[in-house]
């Protein structure tokens, strides 16, 4: 057995504890002399926190015949960046098999990790996850906050995450459940915006090819920072408020939330609209059901629609609304052509 495998095996033994003391000594005697191997504890011990937690969560909402998972990971060294990605593919142990089940909802799917070094005096690593389209996904992290991701959304979760360093980045759509620590507040990054957060449960919405950055709140507090811009950073939202961020103007507007539904029904696999431009919907139909939507004729993307998706196959939904409005539809594989129909006006 090589020696990288070895130690593979006696950081897992470590971790749970399977070790002598007198292996337990020697161990923690290598990862002091040893950089890499020390690289490789901290992203396993990330690993292993992570999925510990979501145990405790319990069991998948769907399709759990896989009791194993495969990380695919890739090995690269960038020495004039100072930084370390590593990449491998391997047959972990069960708690991966944990992450992995407790992560997809709907299939089975991947965990992408990239495992990069941003600061070496630190040793800080980033677990990275993306929920693909057509998918959605949710995670219990260490302090006990619960996170439902929508489709096509990317998290990343630093290594050094605890119940007293609370730090999240998300490219996407997300539900969460924080858990209260008014001594340890809750930091959420976005490309654009960040946000603070205490005892909290919001749904926060930053595709990176929209407009708008979404935050709707049900309960606590949130408040903006990072813009640096002072009349957004400081802003504190109220319960039943909604905050949207307009990327171009760096300006945030805030108002009643009305019907949360239309925000949240994704969360119970519904999508609710109203009033929404077919512009719209295709771009929301397309992540929701991983397919692409071809719209022939530009006209047809300001047609409005008010309705609501529950458990349609792709193919049902559109041909409801070809019902509704004059165009034709058609389906080959994953691809959708729409065109209009000869008395369109």
């Amino acid at each position: 057995m090589e020696q990288r495998e070895v130690n593979k095996e006696t950081i897992t033994r470590y971790l749970a504890n399977q070790l002598s003391d007198k292996e337990r000594a020697d161990f923690e005697g290598a990862i002091k002399k040893d950089v890499q191997l020390k690289k490789e504890f901290i992203l396993q011990k990330n690993l292993w926190s992570l999925s510990y937690s979501l145990e405790q969560f319990g069991k998948p909402l769907e399709n759990t015949e896989s009791n194993r998972f495969i990380f695919q990971l890739d090995q690269k060294r960038e020495a004039e960046k100072s930084k370390l990605r590593v990449m491998r593919r391997l047959q972990f142990y069960k708690v991966a098999a944990l992450i992995a089940i407790s992560l997809m909802i709907g299939s089975i799917g991947m965990l992408i990790l990239n495992y990069s070094e941003v600061d070496r005096s630190e040793e800080v690593f980033y677990t990275e996850s993306y929920v693909p389209k057509g998918e959605r996904s949710e995670l219990t992290l260490p302090d006990g906050t619960h996170l439902l991701i929508n489709a096509d959304t990317r998290v990343k979760i630093p290594s050094d995450f605890s119940k007293t360093n609370r730090r999240l980045w998300i490219e996407g759509e997300g539900y969460f459940t924080v858990t209260s620590d008014s001594l340890h507040p809750f930091l959420l990054e976005t490309p654009t915006i960040n946000v603070e957060v205490l005892g909290t449960v919001f749904n926060i919405g930053c595709y990176p090819a929209e407009e708008e950055v979404e935050v709707v709140l049900e309960e606590g507090r949130v408040m903006f920072s990072g813009t640096n811009n002072t009349l957004v950073d400081g802003i504190v939202l109220k319960p039943g408020e909604t905050a949207k961020y307009i990327k171009s103007s760096k300006e945030l507007v805030v108002q009643q939330t009305g019907n949360i539904t239309y925000v949240t029904g994704w969360k119970e696999g519904v999508f609710r609209f109203k009033n929404m431009t077919f512009g719209e919907l295709v771009v929301k139909l397309e992540r929701q059901y991983n397919v692409e939507i071809d719209v022939r004729d530009p006209e047809l993307l300001d047609e409005r629609f008010t309705g609501e998706v529950n458990s349609e196959t792709v193919r049902s939904v559109m041909q409801n609304f070809a019902l509704a409005t004059p165009f034709n539809v058609s389906f080959k594989g994953r691809h959708i052509t729409v065109t209009k129909r000869k008395n369109y006006k």
